[in-house]
């Protein structure tokens, strides 16, 4: 290789995606993800691999993780414990990792949950399908740039912002009370760079939220958010990268 393919290599940022849901599951939200970020003006590297494939020892290749979504529950670990051992190596890299930047969504967000002991809890009859509802940060951070902002939500596990686990382990930036429900929204570890988001800042393709049903204004303004929270992901895994570059 030469020097200069290696520099240029060097700078780039390599992204891991894994895809949570269940082989031949008809979505377009992993598609999101993967548009995004290759439309994204960072130099990224993306490998999307299924969630079947992945080892804990393969984090260390790379400079970020993102942890989808998933059509399968975590609160069904707690009686199905085949399930649990299909995301032991996801489990294990969150309990584990120290200086890789992890982005969590949804089922990834109560991955992270449970990896540190929080209660998955289920919502009773049904749950958020596909809904766009407005949450508030009680700060801005790298991540999410404004205070208010809507949100493309589908789960029916959520986790209680009460619970004791995670009020020692992380800062909870966001909570909603949907359906009767009081939840966490978005939280950070206040030590490491883990960042879970109950919501889904990929949300679908613009056809999705259809007219009759969602206001268009609203509908583009939460696809574009979204957007650019899974960008400033990106950027803050190029910018740490750098800066351990650098330093070493």
């Amino acid at each position: 290789m030469s020097e200069e393919n290696s520099f240029k290599n060097e700078k780039i940022t390599q992204i891991l995606l894994i895809d949570n849901y269940s082989r031949g599951l008809t979505t377009d939200r992993i598609t999101r993800i993967e548009t995004i970020i290759k439309n994204c003006i960072a130099e990224v590297e993306l490998k999307t691999i299924h969630f079947t494939q992945f080892k804990t020892e393969m984090a260390e290749n790379y400079n970020g993780i993102i942890l989808s979504g998933s059509e399968l529950d975590v609160s069904s670990f707690y009686y199905d414990e085949r399930l649990k051992r299909k995301f032991k190596p996801q489990l294990l890299l969150i309990q584990q990792t120290n200086q890789i930047p992890i982005l969590a969504l949804c089922f990834g967000f109560h991955l992270v949950a449970y990896a540190y002991g929080a209660q998955i809890s289920r919502m009773r009859l049904f749950g958020l399908g596909g809904r766009i509802i407005f949450i508030l940060l009680k700060e801005t951070d790298e991540l999410v740039t404004q205070k208010s902002i809507p949100v493309n939500v589908h789960h029916l596990d959520f986790v209680s912002p009460n619970d004791c686990n995670i009020q020692k382990k992380f800062n909870i930036m966001s909570t909603s009370r949907t359906l009767g429900y009081k939840m966490v929204q978005y939280m950070k570890h206040l030590d490491r760079p883990i960042f879970a988001l109950q919501f889904h800042p990929e949300t679908h393709n613009p056809y999705y939220f259809h007219p009759s049903l969602f206001d268009e204004r609203i509908a583009n303004k939460t696809i574009t958010i979204g957007k650019e929270i899974i960008e400033n992901f990106i950027w803050l895994c190029y910018y740490k990268k750098n800066i351990n570059v650098h330093n070493g």
